[in-house]
C-alpha cells in the first residue's frame, strides 16, 4: 500500500511539474508572437552633410513598450546623388520584413543589410519579386525587378511586359500649358490634350512636380489638370479610344503649405485625391467627386484632414480618442496601435515634439522618447 501511495504521489508530483513547464513555455512562445514592431527612421545628427540615418524597431511585447532596438544606419546622399533615402517619397513595408524605400532601395529588416541600393519606381510586389520601372533620359523606359531569394537585380527583357493596367501616356513639359500625349506600341505618337495643365509649377519656387495619372482600365485614366497659380483645377478622366476628355470635379485651396498632387486607390469603388490639406473622394463609374473631411486608416482609425488650430482629431471605431499637430505622412496605425510625431506651430513653421503611440488595450497615448524624426515607416508583426 505504502508503496503505491509513493509511486501514486511521485506520478502526481512529476505531472504538475510537466504542466509547470509547459505552461512557462506557452507564455514564452505566446510573448514572441505577440510582438508589433514600430519601424522608425531618425537623422544621424553628425552626419548632417550625408543625410545620415538610423533605423529604428520600436517593439511592444504584450501590449507593453519594450525599448528599442538599432537595426541599421545608411546614408541619404553618396557622391552628391541620393543614395538610401527613407526620408524621401512613400515608403512601403512587405511581408513584415522588407522596407522599400520611397526611391526603390531595398532593406531587409531582419538580416539588417540594405540588399539593393539602386533607385526606381516601385510598382507592386509579387510573391518573392519587387517589381520596378525606370523613365530614364539616358537609359530609356523599363521594367525591372528584385529577387527577394536571390538579392539579384535584373532587367525585364520582355517588350510586351506589363505588370499593371494603363497604356503608355506622358506630358510633354516643355512648355505650359502641358501637352498629353499617348504612345502605342510600334506606332507614332499621338496628342491627346494641346492643353494639359500646367503640372504645378510653383512660381514663386520654380519648382515641378509631378502630375499624377491613375489608370481606371485600359482605356481610361484620370489625372488633374491643374492651374498656373497652383490653388485650383479639375480632376479629368480621360478615355483614349473616343479622345474625349470630361472634367467630373474642381478642386482648390488657399492653404499656405506646399502643393502636393497624389491619386490612390481607396476603399470599395472609390479612387482618393490629394491636394495640399484636403482629400477628395472620386466615384470613377458614376463621374462623381466629393471632399472628403476624414481619412480613414486601418482597423478604424481616422484622422482629421485640415490642421485647425487645436489640432487634428483623431478617432477609433467612432470614438475620439484625441487632438494634436502632426502632419498627416507621419501617422501610422495597426490593429492595435496608432503612431504621430508630435509637433509644435507656431506660426509658418512647426518643430518636433517626439512620439506619441496610443494604446488599444490600454486606451491611452505614451509618450515615447527618440532623436528627430526623418519618417515613420509603419507596423510589422513578428
Amino acid at each position: 500500500m505504502v508503496l503505491g501511495y509513493c509511486l501514486i504521489s511521485f506520478l502526481i508530483y512529476n505531472l504538475k511539474l510537466f504542466v509547470y513547464i509547459f505552461l512557462i513555455f506557452s507564455v514564452a512562445g505566446f510573448s514572441q508572437s505577440a510582438t508589433e514592431s514600430l519601424i522608425v527612421v531618425h537623422y544621424d545628427p553628425t552626419k548632417k552633410a550625408e543625410l545620415g540615418q538610423f533605423i529604428y524597431k520600436y517593439n511592444y511585447v504584450n501590449n507593453v513598450y519594450a525599448g528599442r532596438e538599432k537595426l541599421l544606419s545608411v546614408s541619404g546622399r553618396k557622391n552628391e546623388k541620393d543614395y538610401v533615402r527613407c526620408d524621401k517619397g512613400d515608403n512601403v513595408l512587405y511581408k513584415d520584413r522588407y522596407l522599400i524605400s520611397g526611391i526603390g532601395n531595398v532593406i531587409d529588416l531582419k538580416e539588417k543589410k540594405v540588399v539593393y541600393d539602386g533607385t526606381a519606381k516601385l510598382v507592386r510586389c509579387s510573391n518573392d519579386s519587387i517589381i520596378f520601372f525606370t523613365n530614364d533620359v539616358f537609359k530609356g523606359k523599363y521594367y525591372s525587378y528584385f529577387d527577394l531569394k536571390t538579392n539579384t537585380y535584373a532587367e525585364i527583357k520582355s517588350l510586351t511586359f506589363k505588370p499593371i493596367i494603363g497604356q503608355d501616356v506622358e506630358f510633354d513639359r516643355g512648355k505650359s500649358p502641358y501637352k498629353l500625349y499617348f504612345y502605342p506600341q510600334n506606332k507614332p505618337k499621338i496628342l491627346l490634350l494641346d492643353d494639359a495643365g500646367h503640372g504645378g509649377v510653383n512660381a514663386s519656387s520654380n519648382k515641378m512636380y509631378d502630375v499624377p495619372i491613375y489608370w481606371i482600365d485600359n482605356d481610361n485614366f484620370l489625372f488633374p489638370n491643374i492651374k498656373i497659380t497652383d490653388l485650383e483645377g479639375s480632376i479629368v478622366k480621360y478615355t483614349i479610344s473616343t479622345k474625349t476628355a470630361k472634367p467630373i470635379g474642381v478642386f482648390n485651396s488657399t492653404a499656405k503649405i506646399p502643393p502636393t498632387y497624389a491619386i490612390a486607390k481607396g476603399s470599395g469603388s472609390f479612387v482618393e485625391f490629394y491636394f495640399k490639406d484636403k482629400l477628395f473622394l472620386i466615384n470613377p463609374a458614376k463621374e462623381t467627386m466629393l471632399q472628403s473631411f476624414y481619412k480613414e486608416y486601418d482597423a478604424g482609425f481616422s484622422v482629421e484632414m485640415e490642421e485647425k488650430s487645436t489640432g487634428r482629431g483623431i478617432w477609433v471605431r467612432g470614438k475620439e480618442i484625441g487632438k494634436d499637430h502632426f502632419d498627416l505622412k507621419n501617422f501610422k496605425s495597426s490593429a492595435n496601435y496608432a503612431a504621430i510625431v508630435k509637433e509644435i506651430v507656431m506660426g509658418d513653421e512647426s518643430y518636433q515634439q517626439g512620439m506619441s503611440v496610443y494604446n488599444v488595450y490600454k486606451a491611452k497615448w505614451e509618450a515615447i522618447d527618440g532623436e528627430e524624426v526623418a519618417c515613420l515607416i509603419g507596423w510589422i508583426k513578428q
